[in-house]
């Protein structure tokens, strides 16, 4: 089936609408798929607190808030942090601000690591609008304002993907995967992982060994990670770089769920859905041959 059939098949049956209904000055269908209320955050907010939230809830990007108005200042994502905390070019601040000193730097306020120039939609836009914005951006997640820009819902790629689950047929996984994944090894480190994620402006890396995919890690379990208590002590102590040395796999998933290139996207998403996964490698014969996420799902949207 190609796209455009596939598209006509959506519209036929009703699933899915993304652009037949004009913009209007109300609010509108994006509310019914975006994620409200939305927990948002100070700009005075220290970057540890906000790890533990994003730990905590599953976060994987909080808007920044005026804490009177709710206005949007900014939003601090998962990648935001592993960037400040792993090697990427906010770790610089580290290095040359606090010497390295790990435990001054997380009690910073996030407004110091926050994108302040933050693409938003508003909440009378249509889900397709966010999705052309979610595209053209690369971007994971968008705040949706009102007229004063007041923070009223939060639409993420994985509220896109979801709207696909059990509604696609004759469109294969194999037609939207990732063919050239970016991996790990059983030996990569938690700084490495970081490094990589920061670098190639990934989210997660299956782990592999001799071609078999062992785990995968995503950048919320490193932030998992940094949110326990066991690492703040080493905060404490200055000896994070011995806690970054840890094997990626040991703070892995380990029991990864994946999935054939000819099974239908649909029943991907699906499984994604239940199992409240951004990502599945795709397997052939026991070796990984791609991966598909959230994000591919936009490759069925014009």
């Amino acid at each position: 089936m190609s796209k455009e059939t596939f598209r006509r098949t959506l519209k036929e049956k009703g699933s899915l609408s993304l652009k037949t209904h004009p913009s209007k000055k109300r609010e509108g269908e994006i509310l019914q798929v975006a994620k409200s209320p939305v927990v948002t955050m100070a700009a005075t907010t220290p970057i540890y607190d906000a790890i533990q939230i994003m730990a905590k809830e599953g976060f994987r990007r909080i808007p920044i808030a005026n804490p009177g108005t709710k206005a949007l200042e900014g939003i601090i994502t998962a990648t935001d942090i592993i960037d400040y905390l792993g090697g990427g070019k906010k770790f610089e601040i580290i290095e040359q601000r606090f010497g390295g000193n790990f435990f001054k730097a997380i009690n910073e306020p996030v407004r110091l690591i926050m994108v302040k120039d933050v693409v938003s939609v508003k909440v009378y836009a249509k889900v397709s609008k966010a999705i052309e914005l979610m595209k053209e951006k690369n971007l994971g997640g968008l705040p949706v304002v009102d007229d004063r820009d007041s923070v009223k819902a939060i639409i993420t790629e994985r509220d896109v993907a979801h709207i696909f689950a059990d509604r696609i047929s004759g469109v294969k996984v194999s037609q939207i995967m990732s063919e050239k994944v970016v991996t790990a090894l059983s030996r990569t480190t938690i700084f490495e992982a970081e490094k990589t994620m920061a670098s190639q402006g990934f989210r997660r890396l299956p782990i592999v060994s001799d071609g078999k995919v062992i785990g995968i890690i995503t950048s919320m379990d490193i932030i998992r990670f940094f949110g326990s208590g066991t690492v703040f002590k080493y905060l404490q102590s200055k000896t994070i770089k011995q806690v970054l040395n840890t094997l990626a796999l040991e703070i892995a998933t380990k029991q990864v769920s994946t999935i054939e290139p000819q099974a239908d996207i649909g029943y991907a998403a699906k499984i994604m859905q239940d199992k409240n996964i951004g990502a599945m490698p795709v397997i052939q014969s026991g070796k990984l041959v791609g991966i598909i996420t959230e994000r591919d799902f936009f490759k069925l949207i014009e």
